[in-house]
């Protein structure tokens, strides 16, 4: 307790650090396989180190019992963190390699990620390309959503997104980490709803089309807010200017939502119409018009032979038509299995007079 408060504990808890990784550092490129140097103590080392630094740096500039502010370790603690800069990004890459994800690979990406907008920043690090910060976010994200650290993953996941990442897996990963989180928690079910909201807008105003899933996250969210007029004004608005299978699809889902079977029915239909219809199009589908088959066979009175042949035509044997388009599409995909099977069946059983 009475040196919590002195510099000197923390400068020297963080030299070393330092000097045991360079140790180890130099070890290695004398011998790259030195069974005495251990990639996880080097991690940990490297890390350790910025964190006594960071401790050690305002308590360093701390006015004396004079009122004066005459920092003592400063320059040294600067000069050793910028010259380990890229040490940071690398032994966050071997880390991970090393499936020492979290958090010794998420910190150490962090580090080198945060550090070019620190004040203590010098001018090389402060030059570091754009792109080098994004993709250390995004590999910290990745680290942590792998050690199932949800939150930290978010906040690695976000900062490379507002950094300008261009790559639309950020924003993937980023919504599902707020998917599973309100999945365990439901207390942040409307948290996460509105984060998934904002994520999936910027990632659509981005990438647009290219990822279907933020448009249809965007649209969920709305859907689950009650805004279903301005989820359809959305998915008309898009269809509009430009006719794609996957903006049919979006509409037969609101239409869904909304309890307008007959709109959702016609949507799939136009969306299946399409030949680059992708699979996951084509099973919903398949699904959404078999199930609209099974209830206008339940509406037909008697025994009308030409009504069940239409239904028959229109319905099952459309479906199974779009479904083994989907499964050609996607062979692997098991749930386009049981789809087939389930309106073959009902196709021998329920037309096999």
């Amino acid at each position: 307790p009475e040196t919590a408060n002195d510099v000197r504990t923390y400068f020297t808890g963080g030299k070393i650090e330092y000097d045991a990784y360079d140790e180890a550092f130099k070890r290695r490129a004398i011998n790259p396989n030195d069974a005495s140097v251990n990639i996880q103590d080097m991690g940990n080392e490297l890390i350790n180190g910025y964190n006594m630094f960071m401790k050690a740096l305002p308590l360093d500039s701390l006015p004396d019992a004079k009122g004066k502010v005459k920092p003592k370790h400063s320059k040294d603690m600067i000069s050793r963190i910028n010259g380990h800069f890229n040490d940071y990004f690398n032994m966050g890459g071997e880390l991970f390699n090393n499936k020492f994800y979290y958090p010794e690979a998420y910190q150490s990406f962090m580090i080198y990620a945060d550090m070019p907008s620190k004040a203590f920043a010098d001018k090389n690090v402060k030059a570091v390309p754009d792109s080098m910060v994004q993709m250390a976010y995004h590999y910290a994200g990745i680290g942590a959503y792998s050690g199932n650290a949800l939150k930290d993953a978010i906040e690695a996941f976000s900062k490379a997104r507002k950094a300008g990442i261009n790559d639309p897996k950020n924003y993937v990963y980023e919504i599902a980490c707020w998917q599973n989180l309100s999945r365990n928690d439901s207390t942040m079910e409307q948290e996460a709803q509105n984060a998934i909201e904002a994520i999936a807008r910027a990632g659509y105003d981005k990438f647009g089309l290219a990822e279907p899933l933020f448009i249809n996250n965007l649209i969920n969210t709305m859907l689950l807010n009650g805004r279903n007029d301005e989820a359809l004004a959305m998915a008309n608005d898009q269809i509009a200017k430009q006719e794609l299978p996957i903006l049919y699809a979006v509409r037969a889902y609101i239409y869904d939502r909304m309890n307008n079977d007959a709109a959702s029915v016609a949507d799939y239909r136009k969306a299946a119409s399409f030949p680059d219809a992708d699979a996951e199009t084509l099973k919903n589908a398949s699904k959404k018009i078999y199930v609209a088959g099974t209830h206008a066979l339940d509406q037909i009175q008697g025994n009308d032979a030409a009504a069940r042949n239409q239904v028959k035509t229109d319905y099952f044997e459309q479906a199974l038509d779009i479904a083994n388009r989907a499964k050609a599409a996607n062979p692997n995909d098991s749930d386009i299995d049981y789809v087939i099977d389930s309106i073959q069946y009902a196709l021998d059983t329920y037309f096999s007079r």
